[in-house]
């Protein structure tokens, strides 16, 4: 299968920004385009949520000024074919939306590794994608303990 087009889920958390170190590698080794996606929820709580003390404009610069740096980044690495979405909503909800529309070869997201109980009561989005998404999903986990991606 031919990489063309692979999606970034990206909430400049740890989790995220491993994810973001991995899929550079995959773009920058197969020429597909990125689409990096950030969804801000109007939830208050769980993943994904407006940070205590936030309003929601002040979340929405941060979150649109965080994306301006990923892209500036990913430039001086070389990666120049990239899209940034930022949506608003349901994370797996809206990063499936976006995969689908920019028919996404692959989808590249972070895990905190959160147990079963943190699943059940904050829910996962890496866990949602996973098990709805269309095309195959690289769960990138941090940590550091995964070795480098292969070079060609």
């Amino acid at each position: 299968m031919a990489l063309e087009s692979v999606l970034l889920a990206y909430d400049c958390k740890p989790p995220a920004v491993a994810a973001l170190d991995t899929v550079a590698d995959i773009v920058e080794q197969t020429g597909a385009k990125l689409t990096i996606v950030c969804v801000l929820s109007v939830r208050t709580s769980g993943e994904g949520a407006i940070p205590p003390g936030a309003s929601l404009t002040e979340a929405i610069a941060a979150t649109r000024s965080r994306l301006a740096r990923v892209q500036e980044e990913l430039a001086r690495k070389g990666v120049t074919r990239v899209e940034t979405l930022f949506l608003e909503g349901d994370p797996v909800e809206r990063v499936l939306e976006a995969a689908q529309e920019r028919s996404a070869n692959l989808i590249v997201v972070g895990s905190r590794g959160l147990s079963t109980t943190g699943r059940f009561f904050l829910g996962s989005v890496s866990d949602g994608i996973l098990h709805h998404a269309k095309c195959p999903v690289l769960v990138v986990k941090s940590g550091g303990n995964s070795p480098a991606p292969a070079r060609p």
